[in-house]
């Protein structure tokens, strides 16, 4: 039983590893892509944070808001004098 057992290990399930192996060829990638992928895999990148424009636009716009509130209350104060 156990020699069966060694001997479909090593025919690799009834023979297909040597079936796969001989309907396939192997394929030799491009050296100078292999190089640049494990260039980009292995060297850390660069992150750049971009600031947004529209936490300023928001500021500039309550900012506007506040000093026409401001100027609004000033000017009803002064009339009252």
């Amino acid at each position: 039983m156990e020699s069966k057992m060694d001997d479909m290990n090593n025919k690799g399930m009834f023979g297909l590893e040597e079936k796969l192996s001989s309907m396939l060829k192997p394929v030799m990638p491009n050296p100078v892509f292999m190089n640049n992928l494990k260039t980009r895999l292995v060297k850390t990148p660069a992150i750049l944070i971009e600031k947004s424009k529209r936490r300023m636009g928001i500021m500039v716009v309550g900012v506007g808001l506040f000093a026409g509130a401001l100027a609004v209350w000033l000017i009803s104060k002064l009339k009252k004098i």
